[in-house]
C-alpha cells in the first residue's frame, strides 16, 4: 500500500526498502523528491508508523529527515503531533 501511495503521480518507481535508506542515512535524491514529499503528505501518519516499524525507522530519524528536507515546504500537523509527543530538539 505504501509504495502504492508514494509512487501514484512517478513514472521512476521507489521501493520502500530504498525510501527507508533515504531516511536512516539523510539522502534526499532529486529523481525521487515526488515520492519522498508524497510519503510525508499523502500517506497516513498509521502507515507511515507501520512503515517506521517493518525498516527499524525510530521516530528521530524520521524527524530529523522531516524537519530537514520537507518540513519547510509541506508541513505536516498530524506527523508532527506524533513525532513530537514527549520530546523536542
Amino acid at each position: 500500500m505504501l509504495e502504492t501511495s508514494i509512487n501514484a503521480q512517478t513514472t521512476n518507481y521507489l521501493t520502500e526498502e530504498q525510501l527507508a535508506n533515504f531516511i536512516v542515512n539523510r539522502v534526499f535524491p532529486d529523481e525521487y523528491i515526488v515520492q519522498i514529499f508524497n510519503l510525508f503528505t499523502d500517506v497516513p501518519v498509521a502507515a507511515i508508523a507501520r512503515f517506521q516499524l517493518r525498516h527499524g525507522i525510530n521516530d528521530l530519524e524520521l524527524r530529523l529527515y522531516y524537519e530537514t528536507y520537507v518540513k519547510e515546504v509541506y508541513p505536516n500537523i498530524e506527523l508532527e503531533d506524533m513525532l513530537y509527543v514527549g520530546n523536542s530538539l
